[in-house]
C-alpha cells in the first residue's frame, strides 16, 4: 500500500520533444565557421573586384587610384574559396552530395586561381593597352570572372542541400541560368563582334571595344550587371543561414517540465 502511495505522490517527468533535427545538424561547428568565413570573404572580394574592374574597363584611357583595390578583391575571393574547400563536407555520410561538393568546390578554387593569374596580366594590359597578347588575357580575365560566378552558384546549390534549404538551391540554379543568359552569352557575342569588326575594318581590338562601349546604354549595363547582384545577394543569404545555424547551437536545450 505504501508503495502505491509513493508512486502516485511522485510526479511523472515528461520530456518535451525538441524540434526535428535539421540537415545542417550533421555539419560540424568548425565546418560551419569555415563556410561562413569563406562566403564572407567571397562576398566582399567579388563586390570590390566587380566594381573596380567595371570602372577600369569603362574608363579605358584613364588610370584611377581605385585600380590598386582590384588585387585585394581577387585575393579575398581566392582566400574565401580556399576557406570553403577546407570544410570537410565530402566526409559526411551523404554519399550523393559529398562527392558533388568536393568536385564543385575544387573546380571553384581552380577558377579562382585562374582569376588571380589573369588579374596580374590584366594589370600588365593596363600599362600596355595596345599589346594584342595582353588584350586577349584581359578578355580572359573577364571571362574567368563570369565562369567563377556560375561555378559559385552551383557550389551554393550543393551547400543548400547540406543545410536543407530547397528554396536557396532553386534560387542558385536560377541565378546560374541568369549568369549564362545575361553575362556569358552577351560577353561571347560582344567578343565575337569586336574580333569581326577589327578584321573587316582593319582596326585594333581596343578601338573596336571603345566604340562598342560608346553604343551601350545604361539600361543594357544594368541588365548585364543584374546577375552579379543576384549572386552576391545569394552569397550573403547563404552566409546568414550558416550564422543562424551556429547561433541556434548555442541555445540551451529546453528543460523537461513535470506533467500536471
Amino acid at each position: 500500500m505504501s508503495e502505491i502511495i509513493e508512486a502516485t505522490a511522485t510526479p511523472a517527468v515528461v520530456s518535451t520533444p525538441g524540434p526535428e533535427a535539421t540537415p545542417a545538424a550533421q555539419v560540424s561547428a568548425a565546418d560551419l565557421v569555415r563556410l561562413t568565413q569563406g562566403l564572407y570573404f567571397i562576398f566582399w572580394g567579388l563586390l570590390v573586384t566587380v566594381l573596380v574592374a567595371a570602372q577600369t574597363v569603362v574608363l579605358l584611357w584613364v588610370r584611377a587610384f581605385s585600380e590598386v583595390f582590384l588585387a585585394g578583391g581577387v585575393v579575398a575571393t581566392l582566400m574565401g574559396t580556399w576557406r570553403l574547400q577546407q570544410a570537410r563536407l565530402h566526409a559526411l555520410p551523404d554519399e550523393s552530395t559529398g562527392p558533388q561538393w568536393r568536385n564543385r568546390v575544387g573546380r571553384l578554387r581552380g577558377v579562382a586561381t585562374l582569376l588571380a593569374y589573369f588579374c596580374v596580366l590584366f594589370y600588365m594590359w593596363r600599362g600596355v593597352p595596345d599589346n594584342f597578347y595582353l588584350q586577349l588575357n584581359a578578355a580572359a580575365f573577364v571571362a574567368t570572372g563570369i565562369v567563377y560566378l556560375m561555378m559559385l552558384n552551383r557550389t551554393i546549390t550543393t551547400l543548400a542541400a547540406f543545410v536543407g534549404r530547397k528554396q536557396m538551391a532553386l534560387e542558385a540554379r536560377l541565378f546560374t541560368a541568369a549568369n549564362i543568359v545575361l553575362l556569358f552569352l552577351p560577353f561571347a557575342a560582344a567578343l565575337a563582334y569586336i574580333v569581326l569588326m577589327a578584321v573587316l575594318r582593319q582596326t585594333s581590338l581596343l578601338e573596336e571595344f571603345r566604340q562598342l562601349l560608346q553604343r551601350i546604354s545604361l539600361l543594357v549595363a544594368i541588365v548585364v550587371l543584374l546577375p552579379v547582384s543576384l549572386t552576391l545577394a545569394l552569397v550573403w543569404a547563404a552566409k546568414d543561414t550558416l550564422v543562424q545555424e551556429l547561433v541556434s547551437r548555442d541555445q540551451p536545450p529546453p528543460r523537461p517540465h513535470p506533467a500536471p
